[in-house]
């Protein structure tokens, strides 16, 4: 790249992440709110704000659980769960949230500096001369990617995940390349941090590793028995990490696995599962169809293995989601990591079949590229478009005020020393700080382990039975524990309603509707105008 081109590239960057930056201030300032205490908060997907809780314990001194006293592991996301308990250490609840936005924005940006460098050994020989300008479209693309964005600014591991996946990829690529061995090192550590990001990655883990024993092992067809050793080493290093959190997790909490791989992958027969994950999964299919039959085409016109690999991450995901029976929001959370690589092969492809088609000018083929490229993003965000233009806000907005000025009532009408249930596991109890209940079981170990309502009374986004929220024992998390509030009485097949009009009263606060356990010494009566 010459003196001209890296300069033009530096200012192109620089602009596209200002850019980025004002859109996701917009968005953070957007998703906040002022609350009933003319205070206004910030606030995370819910499941975030689960562990958010989490990390706030550890970091003033409750140790790494959601309510004290209870060793039950509701988290899938450890490392995330650790640096969030560093941040809410120094900052307060509603700035500590503030602060994972604002790191999100900055991983987001490395992703796409990750990606473009990734770019550079996807570019196939025919295409140098288009270098820079497929490098740019690979930075700029995955930024416009908005499931990807959405999941990483509402706190979720989406974005950490996908940098440390990307990060692994890219040094896989200077190894093979240079045959710098500790480049293999940092392989096995940014897949070692993934796994402790999302046990899951190992999945993508596996990938990568086949890719590096194939191009290490096999040395003109033949066994390449020196490489066992080369290989070996970092390996162990990466399953040293696995080895270590498992660990962990049975001395910490008395299981082997997170208490949410229990709640959503047990007890559902497989072929419900896979239907059910077909049908969640055929929207996002459909929504990529045209960026991915691009990819595939562009790898069809030329040869370059190490492409095989990008494309294998975005089969790879879909074939798990389908595996485990779906996602309970259609924000296509487990899929988006896998993306920044399909928009790089989706470029590539552009870039090859319009020169391939076109007789026109090197800045007409540039133009027909990006506008086909900004075609195929539109497409596969098209279900968010008004969301992206801030014409909606998101469903999570709304609820997160809702559950937020809940929170707020409560800690004026409720001891400390008081319970709460709730369907909504994050926000109010991390607001509120009170002990517990979690009806739906990502937290509540006896819950996790029920059978999951397979009736079709969960059931939405093409499933019949939502995973996560199908397992629920409402006589168990009311009627034996009796919360001192109670976020609802109905869930599925349930109906607790008739039996709560002798129990709880229902109370109006602030516009705020709450059940509250009649006759409780853990409620200021004396603060309550009853309707």
């Amino acid at each position: 790249m010459n003196k001209t081109n890296q300069k033009l590239e530096k200012y192109v960057l620089l602009t596209i992440s200002i850019c980025f930056i004002l859109w996701s201030t917009v968005f953070i300032y957007k998703s906040s709110f002022i609350a009933i205490d003319g205070n206004r908060y910030f606030c995370l997907f819910d499941d975030a704000m689960i562990s958010m809780r989490y990390a706030w314990n550890l970091s003033h001194g409750s140790g790494l659980v959601w309510n004290q006293g209870e060793y039950i592991q509701g988290y899938s996301n450890f490392l995330l769960t650790l640096i969030m308990s560093l941040v809410t250490l120094i900052f307060d609840k509603s700035s500590s949230v503030l602060i994972i936005q604002a790191l999100n924005v900055v991983i987001m940006l490395a992703i796409a500096y990750v990606n473009m460098k990734i770019s550079d050994y996807a570019i196939p020989q025919e295409l140098l001369q288009h270098h820079t300008f497929i490098r740019i479209l690979s930075f700029l693309g995955i930024l416009f990617y908005y499931p990807l964005v959405y999941w990483s600014l509402m706190g979720m591991e989406t974005g950490l995940l996908t940098l440390l996946l990307l990060l692994s990829i890219l040094f896989a690529f200077i190894y093979i390349n240079n045959k710098t061995v500790p480049s293999l090192y940092l392989v096995a550590g940014f897949l070692g941090l993934a796994h402790l990001t999302r046990n899951d990655s190992i999945i993508f883990a596996g990938l990568i590793w086949m890719y590096i024993a194939y191009k290490i092992l096999l040395f003109k067809s033949k066994i390449n028995y020196k490489g066992f050793t080369q290989l070996s080493k970092p390996f162990i290093f990466y399953a040293l990490f696995i080895v270590g959190q498992l660990s962990f997790q049975y001395s910490y909490y008395g299981e082997m696995l997170p208490n949410t791989y229990t709640l959503k992958l047990t007890g559902m027969p497989l072929y419900a599962r896979i239907v059910n994950g077909i049908g969640f999964t055929i929207p996002f299919i459909t929504s990529i169809s045209f960026i991915i039959t691009l990819a595939i085409v562009g790898i069809t016109l030329y040869s370059k293995k190490s492409n095989y690999l990008l494309l294998s991450f975005i089969l790879s995901a879909i074939s798990y989601q389908i595996f485990i029976g779906g996602d309970a929001w259609n924000y296509w959370r487990l899929t988006s990591p896998s993306m920044p690589l399909l928009i790089i092969l989706f470029i590539i492809a552009l870039d090859i079949v319009v020169i391939k088609v076109s007789k026109t000018g090197t800045f007409r083929i540039k133009i027909r590229v990006i506008l086909l490229m900004l075609i195929g993003l539109a497409l596969a965000n098209s279900k968010f478009l008004r969301e992206i233009m801030f014409l909606n806000t998101t469903p999570q907005a709304s609820a997160n005020h809702y559950n937020v000025n809940t929170a707020i009532t409560l800690d004026q009408l409720i001891t400390k020393d008081s319970t709460i249930g709730v369907y909504w596991a994050g926000s109010i109890p991390y607001f509120s700080g009170r002990k517990a209940v979690d009806f739906l079981g990502k937290s509540d170990r006896y819950v996790a382990h029920l059978a999951p309502d397979l009736s079709g009374s969960i059931a939405y986004a093409g499933m019949s039975s939502v995973p996560g929220h199908n397992k629920y024992d409402l006589n168990y998390s009311i009627k034996s524990l009796k919360p001192t509030f109670v976020q609802g009485f109905t869930w599925g097949t349930q109906d607790l309603s008739e039996w709560a009009e002798t129990h709880y009263v229902a109370v109006e606060n602030n516009d705020i509707r709450l059940f509250l356990l009649k006759d409780s010494p853990s409620v200021l009566w004396e603060m309550i105008i009853i309707p």
